[in-house]
């Protein structure tokens, strides 16, 4: 394998087109599932207590809040070169080099200290430009042509309409990572593996220590964290962003905790906030932010991003405290959050100053449905410190299945989402061929109902078979011990033992008319015989195969038939009951009377486990015929063949109709109700992706959603071999376009306080 941490363009296509470089993550596998839930209950656990965000304000090397608070602080602005000085190049930021620190440097820190007094960001006519991505470490493809497009010094970009002309969009000075860096879990290796590699080889950065110039990538990067980089406390997260890098690709990093705060040119905000696993701020955290707060002044606006878009949730405190830092001087225009893999946007119903919900999370990890969102959502006032719309009754009547609108609300309506609605409602028809995609998970339920059906095979379906193999083997036992020394003694006792057990057995399971026809062979055949004579007569009888089939079945899937066996036998009762519960916690109802959303989880989980146990036994029936004819087989061989055999068909045909089941659920739950948007997590669509360019001017901010509706497959690259930029570049140029008209925020421009 070659060596990809240098790597040379042909490196990378080889190793993409030989499918070693990441692959969208198979969420439905197992092992990935076995993984993740227990990274799960050990961040739920143990990772509370081992909350990161302390330990990086304790890594600080900076304790005097004032000086903390200038960090990040862009809004220096050198008007006769039209640049943005950084916090470092600065020389009224407590983050420049002085010239004392000059003098007492050493020559490799002078050239350092140099470069920083001549870096700067671009001025784009006044404009500052800032790229917001989230959700982007999961298959190499999606992950770097979103990279690739962030990279390029300006994109030529569709309108949203085919009769606007194409929109030309300078790349973004700043780029902030939204959450969830790396997929499924965010170890240093994935973080490598899933994200640095792709933004590095899209936009390289060669240092150069004899020009000054290259001695600092040109663009900055800020991130906060996802609950993914939250499954192990945040350790590899911190270790990886916060202590070690000093750099991914041509962005430069030097953010020292999970969170931020930037002040940009013309006195805009953005704040990247971090809220753990749970909807919490951390006290370092809480303080960090009242002493930005206290800097910022009347009139100057806040763009808040969170990892998820918690206006959804039920309680939203760390989303109600920000907004309220927020909200004590300055103002509130627009929440951003990723989470969700899909483009949705909502505003308030107020002509102005409105307020923007915006979900962006198609950075690189798969598509997520948008056929389940809401036109229209409601959110408490004190959780974005808004006032509530006229319209909206302080005391409202009763909704829909019994629900109280409480007071205070104020009403979003749903202006865009991406991909469309009616897309997503055909990208969820795919999980119809489930199995055909999810291989892994297919093999999963192959096992699972493996397991099942020996046991009711065993134990329910043909009991006597189960009693006959049982007697014979503690027969032959018992004969070998009576004749240690003898075989063929030990081997006649075996026969005439074994063949009086079988003809008890028959006496007590055959009517006395049939058992006593049954002395001879003769007898026997003539009774077969008749036994397919009187099959046709049936047959006739109840007007034809298909009606005497349907019978048959009627039989087979009779509900008394699953409860009898569940009394019989202990395991096959705690197989299915267990089936049940699983099936019906799993089941998703948003309702808030509990009552209504348990009896719609009952009903919904127990059709899903009676479809489950009916393709289970009708597997069964078909399989039992190989299992009953070679489990009559004196000869061990001949019984390990017959069990294998059994045992890998009802493993293939029951992963095949199980998985089936499966998609057929994920279909109608989520096209019915809305349900599962783990369903698209199986289909890992690497389509659809899109991240927001945001234009800082005086007067406004504009938004750009930026979507990609196609990503070029693994044989979709080539080398570049320019020298420069990228190392890999799309065969055809990638086509994208904006999602919606750019949402414009306008403001009075900003005179600072004397």
């Amino acid at each position: 394998m070659a060596d990809l941490l240098s790597p040379k363009g042909e490196d990378i296509i080889r190793e993409l087109e030989a499918g070693k470089l990441p692959q969208m993550v198979d969420w439905f596998d197992p092992f990935v599932l076995g993984m993740v839930a227990v990274r799960t209950l050990i961040s739920s656990t143990i990772g509370e207590y081992a909350d990161q965000r302390p330990m990086q304000e304790a890594a600080d090397g900076d304790r005097d809040m004032s000086v903390v608070i200038r960090r990040h602080d862009f809004s220096t602005i050198d008007l006769e070169k039209g640049e943005v000085l950084p916090p470092d190049a600065d020389r009224n930021n407590p983050y420049c080099p002085t010239d004392k620190d000059y003098d007492k440097a050493t020559k490799d820190d002078r050239m350092l200290f140099d470069s920083r007094k001549v870096r700067r960001l671009k001025l784009d006519k006044n404009a500052f430009w800032v790229d917001f991505i989230a959700d982007l470490g999961d298959g190499f493809e999606a992950t770097y042509a979103m990279a690739y497009l962030l990279a390029r010094p300006e994109l030529q970009v569709l309108a949203a309409s085919r009769r606007e002309a194409p929109v030309k969009l300078p790349a973004g000075q700043i780029l902030i990572f939204g959450g969830d860096l790396a997929y499924p879990n965010a170890t240093e290796e994935e973080y490598r593996t899933r994200c640095l590699n792709p933004y590095d080889w899209a936009f390289p950065f060669t240092w150069d220590p004899k020009d000054p110039e290259k001695q600092e990538p040109k663009r900055e990067l800020f991130f906060i964290a996802g609950n993914h980089d939250w499954y192990d406390g945040l350790a590899a997260f911190s270790n990886q962003f916060c202590y070690e890098a000093s750099a991914v690709g041509g962005w430069r990093c030097r953010q020292q905790r999970s969170y931020f705060a930037l002040k940009l040119p013309h006195a805009w905000w953005v704040w990247g906030v971090d809220v753990a696993l749970g909807d919490s701020l951390d006290v370092a955290q809480r303080h960090y932010f009242q002493a930005i707060s206290e800097t910022v002044h009347p009139g100057e606006k806040v763009v808040i991003i969170l990892h998820a878009p918690d206006w959804f949730k039920h309680e939203y405190k760390a989303l109600a405290m920000i907004s309220q830092l927020a909200r004590k001087n300055g103002e509130v225009c627009a929440v951003l959050a990723g989470d969700l893999h899909h483009y949705s946007r909502y505003e308030t119903d107020d002509p102005e100053p409105k307020l923007h919900l915006i979900t962006s999370g198609g950075g690189g990890a798969f598509a997520h449905p948008t056929h389940d969102q809401k036109d229209e959502i409601h959110v408490r006032e004190d959780a974005l410190s808004v006032k509530s719309s006229d319209h909206v009754p302080k005391r409202s009547k009763r909704s829909f299945l019994g629900r109280r609108a409480p007071e205070g609300l104020v009403r979003f309506r749903a202006k865009q989402f991406y991909p469309t609605k009616n897309q997503s409602r055909l990208l969820a028809l795919q999980n119809l061929f489930l199995p055909l995609h999810n291989r892994r998970f297919a093999l999963f339920m192959g096992v699972v109902y493996m397991i099942f059906a020996w046991v009711f095979q065993i134990a329910v379906a043909d009991p006597i078979v189960a009693i006959k193999n049982a007697q014979h083997v503690a027969i032959k036992m018992q004969c070998r011990s009576e004749f240690p020394d003898d075989t063929a003694a030990a081997g006649d006792c075996t026969a005439v033992r074994t063949s009086a057990v079988d003809r008890k057995l028959v006496e007590l399971t055959t009517p006395p008319d049939a058992a006593a026809s049954a002395k001879t062979a003769t007898a026997a055949k003539d009774e077969l015989n008749m036994g397919f004579k009187n099959l046709l007569v049936d047959v006739e009888k109840q007007g034809g195969w298909w009606q005497y089939l349907w019978g048959v079945l009627g039989v087979q899937f009779a509900p008394d038939r699953v409860l009898s066996g569940m009394l019989a036998s202990p395991a096959f009762f705690f197989l299915v009951a267990g089936l049940w519960i699983g099936l019906v916690q799993y089941a998703e109802i948003d309702l808030a009377t509990q009552w209504i959303r348990w009896a719609v989880k009952l009903t919904i989980g127990t059709a899903h486990t009676a479809a489950h146990l009916t393709v289970l036994l009708a597997t069964n029936s078909l399989l039992a015929i190989i299992y009953n004819f070679f489990a009559e087989s004196q000869h061990f061989i001949v019984k390990l063949f017959g069990t294998c055999l059994y045992s890998f068909l009802m493993i293939v045909i029951g992963g095949i109709l199980g998985a089936f089941v499966f998609g057929i659920y994920w279909v109608l739950t989520s096209l019915l109700f809305g349900m599962h948007q783990d369903s698209f997590s199986a289909l890992g669509i690497r389509n659809y992706k899109n991240f927001l360019r945001m234009k800082f001017e005086p007067d406004q901010l504009t938004i750009y959603p930026v979507a990609l509706d196609k990503v070029p497959g693994r044989m979709g690259w080539k080398e570049n071999k320019t020298g420069s930029g990228s190392l890999i570049e799309p065969k055809q140029e990638l086509r994208p376009r904006l999602i919606e008209t750019p949402i414009v925020i306008k403001r009075a421009p900003f005179v600072a306080p004397i």
